[in-house]
């Protein structure tokens, strides 16, 4: 059997190699007999969607922003004329700042350009950050916005005191022209949710251009009606000329509205009567409602309301908050309607994007439900979570995968967790999957009513020291359930009957085993990470044929503290540790884990301190792969996909999808170095140099090329963008010696070494 080691320089450098170069890699994968056009997109749970232009083509391309995770997601428009194809390119989602909770792309400068709004509650004040869209390179880029205050966040006028604009960060805001001035005007909710206001852009008011962002609070109370709290309709005003909120003002605070749990606003106007009416979702009501706005664009009113819209068609109906995005879908020149969910978790996972039609126009529009599973069906997608593993299932020499996933949402709340099989039917160099099995082993038998177990997370290696790859599963619980392989070497695997909650094992919750012999005596231990964020240590204290492992993590030989490693971020009481163990041909092994973030963390395993409480391993990488990032709960595992001898990495995420890269980690072998694909070359010069690098990059298409400097030793020194037009490098502030610039275009990356005169 092969063994596996690291990727060093050429200089043996451990720690710069480690966080080296992970490209994507877009295998086929097919369900239900059909080709997935875009399988690694990650899945979906929340997303937030958005119309843009990525590449400067003058086409408009789709955007998504996933509240689950808070991950940016990009598709290139490949369709024609009505037709709704896109196709998954995540190069671009590199050039989108970091944000949560919310994202909007508008061009509030009419520039061409998508501008991006996003909430700032990720900096400690709930209200808007703002970006400013540009081209470099025919790629779409962002650059802050900065405000003249102690935040630097939208700004408005409130009763002639200048505070931030606040929104929810539950909440979805609307920003559109509802003046029809051609400016960008805001709608909210207020801080108790009960009441939407309206934030006029003053900026063309006030004699400046519409490059300006310049808001005041015009009305708290727009369209006259509230909102109760567990909401399944407006509480509309009779009156245009009275907010119903007030007009019982000795009503209990719960008639009144009282405290909300959260809201989504979309404005399109449905009549064509020159006023915004309004799309409201709510966080406990699965049906979008429709508010016809019978008053003016200075003084709004809404009406009447349709409580399950659309209703002359098929209404939306998902269970946890439904949010609504006005857009043209199929590149017909008519803005269509897309809703889903707005819960980042814990909701409705599956049937996500609702995708409605226009047949009409976009003065008169009436929507046609075409698909409840829109851009969902295009892509690996189990829900909420996936775990995946490495396994040739079937002996033929390729490997397979399988993955269990946390759950798919059911309206009785019971959980749907199962193991999902899916074979390689590629070949050794280029390979292909298929779903096979979406029940593999029949692991839903055991969710049942008492002891739920769910997210389930595999393992495979040889437990029992027989030579054959045997399963452990870990679940929500903390506990692990067992297979043994008896097919023996060589053969498909043959798993006498699983069981379930092997030697009573718990770790607390959310239990992620790895399968590997860590202290050299032939038998199976196991490394396994928690919901806490720390990995547990269980030797194997039994014999060839009959492990035998110690239940309790806290008691010898057990080590409930593993090398310290802890991948909970400060403030935060979790850390969904997911540990990998990769094993060096000089026997050094490594541990790779996923977090609660997100981040891959990469760890050097001290052997003589294995089994000592509070001893603590090497954090080589706390984010391998350049900030590598699918999302938040991620899970690793690695495997040579292709016998090209680099490790291929996949990573599951919460968001219930999974991405497939190549690795720097090769086999058999201490030392390699992986270049970029062959369709991009880079050239620099002079080397010895002084002053300057000339960093001649040869692009196919056009992108943005970021690049980073490095120490012989790793430590990053310089990071931006490369100025394509120049290609020149101001490298003068350097001392001298030898460093690497690394380069990074799109998914593809490379490194140079060069030498400070």
């Amino acid at each position: 059997m092969k063994k596996i080691s690291l990727l060093a320089l050429f200089l043996g450098l451990v720690s710069f190699a480690n966080a080296q170069f992970f490209n994507r890699i877009f295998a086929p994968v097919a369900e239900n007999n059909a080709q997935l056009p875009n399988p690694w997109v990650g899945g979906y749970n929340a997303p937030q969607w958005s119309a843009v232009d990525l590449n400067n083509d003058g086409k408009q391309d789709l955007y998504a922003f996933d509240r689950n995770g808070d991950k940016h997601v990009c598709f290139l428009n490949v369709g024609g004329p009505g037709e709704a194809k896109y196709q998954f390119a995540p190069q671009y989602a590199a050039n989108f700042p970091p944000c949560r909770f919310y994202t909007l792309l508008r061009d509030y400068n009419r520039d061409g350009a998508m501008d991006l709004f996003a909430s700032s509650l990720d900096e400690g004040v709930a209200g808007l950050k703002v970006f400013t869209g540009s081209y470099e390179n025919n790629a779409l880029v962002f650059h802050r916005v900065s405000f003249p205050w102690i935040f630097d966040v939208l700004l408005i006028d409130a009763a002639g005191s200048t505070t931030q604009l606040p929104i929810n960060a539950t909440d979805y805001p609307a920003i559109d022209d509802m003046d029809g001035d051609g400016d960008l005007d805001i709608l909210s909710l207020g801080i108790t949710g009960s009441k939407v206001y309206y934030y006029q852009n003053m900026a063309l008011e006030s004699g400046f251009t519409d490059d300006t962002l310049i808001f005041a609070q015009m009305d708290d109370c727009w369209g006259k009606f509230y909102i109760p709290a567990f909401a399944q309709s407006l509480l509309l005003s009779p009156s245009p000329d009275d907010c119903v909120f007030f007009q019982n003002p000795n009503a209990e605070v719960d008639e009144r509205g009282g405290v909300h749990g959260g809201a989504t606003l979309c404005t399109f106007d449905e009549d064509n009567d020159g006023v915004k009416d309004v799309l409201y979702g709510d966080l406990i009501y699965p049906h979008l409602i429709r508010g016809k706005n019978c008053g003016t664009v200075e003084d709004a009113w809404i009406c009447e309301q349709d409580t399950m819209y659309p209703v002359y068609d098929t209404p939306t109906n998902i269970t946890d908050f439904p949010a609504a995005y006005y857009l043209d879908v199929d590149n017909d020149g008519v803005k269509d309607l897309i809703s889903s969910p707005n819960i980042a978790q814990g909701g409705f996972d599956e049937r996500v994007v609702w995708f409605y039609k226009n047949i009409q126009s976009n003065e008169h529009p009436s929507f046609s439900l075409q698909n409840d599973r829109f851009m969902e069906d295009e892509t690996i997608d189990l829900g909420t979570g996936a775990n995946p593993a490495f396994v040739d299932y079937n002996a033929d020499g390729l490997l397979d995968f399988v993955v269990g996933n946390e759950s798919s949402f059911k309206p009785d709340l019971v959980k749907s967790s199962r193991l999902f099989l899916y074979e390689n039917v590629g070949t050794l160099a280029e390979p292909a999957f298929e779903l096979v099995d979406d029940d593999w082993q029949h692991f839903s038998q055991f969710v049942d009513s008492n002891s739920q177990p769910f997210a389930y997370t595999p393992s495979f290696g040889d437990v029992d020291g027989d030579g054959d790859i045997d399963l452990v599963v870990g679940d929500a619980k903390g506990r692990l359930f067992y297979g043994e392989n008896n097919a023996g070497v060589g053969n498909p695997l043959s798993f006498e009957p699983i069981i379930p909650y092997w030697f009573g094992i718990s770790v607390g919750q959310f239990s992620t085993p790895c399968v590997h012999d860590m202290n050299k005596d032939g038998l199976g231990d196991l490394v396994v990470g928690e919901y806490k964020g720390t990995v547990n240590y269980f030797p194997n204290i039994g014999t060839i044929g009959n492990p035998i492992f110690h239940p309790n993590p806290a008691e010898a030989p057990n080590n409930e503290y593993f090398g310290k490693i802890n991948t909970q971020q400060p403030g935060y009481t979790s850390g969904y540790s997911a540990p990998f163990v990769i094993e060096a041909a000089d026997s050094t092994m490594f541990i790779v884990t996923g977090s609660e973030q997100g981040y891959l963390k990469y760890y050097e395993v001290n052997p003589d301190s294995m089994n000592v409480f509070g001893a603590q391993f090497e954090l080589l990488d706390a984010q391998l792969g350049f900030g590598l990032r699918e999302g938040r709960v991620t899970r690793p595992c690695f495997g040579d996909l292709n016998g090209d001898d680099f490790l291929d990495c996949l990573v599951g995420n919460h968001r219930g999808g999974l991405a497939l890269y190549s690795s720097p980690i090769i086999m058999d072998g201490s030392v390699g170095a992986k270049e970029l694909r062959p369709n991009l070359g880079v050239e620099i010069y002079p080397n010895p140099t002084n002053d300057f690098l000339i960093v001649d990059v040869k692009i196919e298409g056009n992108q943005t090329c970021n690049y980073h400097i490095f120490t012989a030793l790793g430590q990053q020194l310089d990071s931006d963008k490369l100025d394509i037009s120049t290609k020149k490098l101001d490298v003068s502030n350097l001392s001298a010696g030898l460093y690497f610039l690394q380069l990074q275009v799109g998914g593809q990356q490379v490194t140079k070494r060069f030498v400070k005169d």
